[in-house]
């Protein structure tokens, strides 16, 4: 396996979509768009599905031998992707907590 900067910048891009489809799911929800903010989570979702299969390729190939050598790029992927994961999970309870607002008016 050779890691290419397309490669790792495709990780990189693929943690980015999630991470902003995150943050649009929340802004749709504060709008009140509930049907827009599941779309952008289920967008979120597919792209951390990808980023994950790419991870997991990763994990493989180095075999826990250091084939893959720890470099600035990838940690910074990974911080990337650990975000937009993150992300993900609080924007399920606020999205939550914004519907249950919302419907006291």
């Amino acid at each position: 396996m050779e890691i290419t900067e397309e490669f790792l910048m495709t990780l990189l891009c693929q943690a980015g979509a999630a991470r902003s489809a995150v943050m649009q799911a929340m802004v749709e929800a504060r709008q009140g768009d509930f049907d827009s903010a599941k779309a952008s989570l289920k967008a979120a979702d597919e792209a951390l599905e990808e980023v994950h299969k790419s991870q997991t390729e990763l994990i493989s190939f180095d075999e826990g031998e250091g084939k893959v050598k720890m470099t600035l790029i990838l940690t910074h992927i990974q911080d990337h992707i650990m975000n937009a994961m993150l992300c993900k999970d609080l924007a399920f309870e606020i999205i939550e907590l914004q519907r249950r607002i919302q419907n006291e008016d």
